[in-house]
């Protein structure tokens, strides 16, 4: 059994001990007195609006660190907003943008339909002036190579009514004829073609002439009008229009306005120019006068004169004496010629009348 250290203690050894506690309290009180009468300063102070030395300087510590803090704060808080916001006007952006492609294509489509109901009012128009030639409307579904219609093809053939030689017009004149023609389409030859020729006549001095195409020769629309009779008194800006007299088209049909005239000294060199009043550049949509003038329904028939008859000359007779027309003597040696007695008034007979006189008066 272990045996127990003695404690001894040296006498005295507990003052020094009892001391520092002593001056731990009274330090700790000092303290508490201290922040105690810093507290009622601060009261004080604050109540009469005054900033302690105390305030100040901590609040000039704190302060760069607060104004750091907020305006990192406000730059990670305007970031997040504003890629919300600019991912917001975007997707508003895009829907306005489709919005906008909407109504520009319906807009073009308002525009391309009004433009339709123009040229087809046009034609209606001239669709009721020509209704005595049955016009019908066809669209045009091809041309030839180039940037001139100078031929072209429509949707219309001998299903519908459409024969070759059938005029073609449109709202502005004549475009052409048909020179083919199937079940479902039908092909045209406009008046600008270097082998189309139309029968035409100045409107204002009535001269008529011949029109020929020039867009395969000099390739221009305008066309040349030869066979004038009178071309120095036609001038630029004289109407153009058919004459009928080719019997193919109907007479009156806007065709051209003269500009420009010849004046060559050769009489059958000289010609005008006519710009043709059809947009040659652009065809849509034209009509087809089904009604062709043909020759024998254009002018009545000239009844043909019979022959001359051959005259037989007749033989004269010896004229024989009619009773009591006998002179007979007298007593007195005279003939004595008796009184001829009228013979009854007769209607003399008229004289045949000759086939050709019949034909001529008529």
């Amino acid at each position: 059994m272990a045996r127990k250290k003695p404690n001894f203690r040296r006498p005295g050894s507990d003052l020094p001990r009892n001391r520092s506690k002593r001056l731990g309290r009274w330090m700790i009180g000092l303290a508490v007195t201290i922040g105690v009468v810093l507290v009622i300063l601060f009261i004080v102070s604050r109540s009469a609006g005054q900033v302690t030395v105390a305030e100040n300087a901590a609040g000039s510590l704190l302060s760069p660190v607060q104004n750091l803090f907020s305006s990192v704060t406000k730059n990670v808080r305007d970031w997040f907003t504003n890629r919300q916001t600019v991912a917001s006007l975007q997707a508003a952006n895009q829907e306005l943008q489709l919005q906008v492609d909407t109504l520009t294509i319906q807009l073009q489509a308002t525009e391309e339909e009004r433009q339709e109901n123009d040229r087809l009012r046009a034609l209606l128009e001239a669709g009721e002036r020509y209704e005595a030639q049955d016009p019908i409307y066809a669209e045009v579904i091809a041309k030839d190579a180039g940037v001139w219609f100078s031929t072209f093809t429509i949707n219309r053939g001998t299903l519908h009514g459409v024969s070759v030689n059938n005029a073609v017009i449109t709202a502005d004149g004549l475009a052409g004829r048909v020179y083919e023609v199937g079940l479902n389409y039908a092909k045209v030859r406009s008046i600008i073609h270097s082998t189309s020729s139309v029968a035409c006549l100045i409107q204002r001095t009535r001269d008529n002439g011949v029109l020929t195409g020039q867009v395969d020769v000099a390739e221009t629309d305008e066309c040349q009008m030869n066979y004038l009779p009178n071309i120095s008194s036609v001038v630029p800006g004289d109407t153009v229009v058919t004459s009928g007299v080719d019997m193919l088209f109907p007479k009156g049909l806007m065709v051209g306005t003269v500009t420009a005239v010849s004046r060559q000294t050769d009489t059958t060199d000289k010609y005008v120019m006519v710009k043709p009043a059809v947009d040659f550049y652009h065809l849509e949509e034209v009509l087809v006068l089904r009604v062709v003038i043909e020759n024998d329904e254009a002018l009545a028939p000239v009844p043909t004169p019979s022959p001359k008859p051959t005259v037989t000359p007749k033989v004269t007779l010896e004229p024989t004496p009619r009773p009591g027309t006998t002179p007979e003597p007298t007593p007195d040696g005279l003939w004595s010629y008796p009184t001829a007695t009228p013979a009854p008034e007769t209607v003399p007979t008229p004289e045949p009348t000759l086939p050709e006189e019949a034909w001529a008066n008529s």
